[in-house]
């Protein structure tokens, strides 16, 4: 495995732990894209986008229809983009991100 690959592994792992840990757990609606932004930030990496997707995977700009959220990011570590999914589970008014899956666009 090349240092790049090695680096990738290890910051896609972080972003995976920090969010099936518990981090963005039964938050308010008004704080989830911030929660997602600030945890992604304190693991080094910059959020260059962010989009919502509804049940069927169409872009939404309601935050009460979204389901999904898709994150760009870039880092001073690695070139390229680095893109994160998220699932939105909506429990009583309460929020949870969960992590889905992630990819390398370089």
């Amino acid at each position: 495995m090349g240092e790049v690959s090695k680096r990738v592994y290890e910051i896609h792992g972080r972003v995976m732990n920090e969010f099936m840990g518990s981090k963005c757990y039964d938050i308010d609606e008004t704080l989830v894209l911030d929660c997602i932004k600030d945890a992604l930030t304190d693991i080094g990496l910059s959020v260059k986008d962010i989009t919502l997707f509804d049940l069927d995977g169409n872009v939404t700009q309601e935050f009460s229809n979204a389901r999904y959220v898709r994150v760009t990011t870039t880092s001073k570590e690695v070139n390229g983009e680095q893109i994160f999914t998220f699932a939105l589970i909506k429990i009583r008014n309460k929020y949870r991100v969960l992590y889905l899956q992630s990819a390398l666009k370089e």
